[in-house]
């Protein structure tokens, strides 16, 4: 499997500037004790909550990477799917996207099979 660092530098648009922050980001995002905000990550790396900040608001190619990352853990011509399960997503009443009802399948044996207004 290619490291992210090798990933980055195969991406054109991605500068040695960039291509650090990055780097640092992705490995703290790996051992962040806590919750991830700017002021943490600030906290926990040598950026300034603010730098993290200002990299936000440009422009990365998101989806480049992950398939020069799944080309790198993919070998073949077959075809393939990805799938996500977001049963684990909390919902929160009406602040829940798309105001309407959903199957909540995490809540078990009890409370199956219903559905619950957002």
């Amino acid at each position: 499997m290619p490291t992210i660092e090798t990933i980055l530098s195969q991406m054109s648009s991605v500068a040695k500037p960039q291509r650090k922050f990055l780097l640092t980001l992705f490995n703290a995002l790996m051992y962040l004790p806590s919750r991830v905000n700017f002021r943490n990550l600030g906290r926990y790396t040598d950026y300034n909550e603010k730098t993290f900040s200002r990299w936000f608001s440009r422009p990365f190619n998101f989806l480049t990477f992950n398939l020069l990352i799944l080309k790198g853990v993919l070998h073949g011509d077959g075809e393939r799917i990805a799938a996500i399960d977001a049963s684990f997503v909390p919902k929160s009443g009406r602040k829940s996207h798309g105001l309407d009802w959903f199957w909540n399948g995490s809540q078990g044996g009890r409370n199956a099979g219903k559905n619950y207004p957002c």
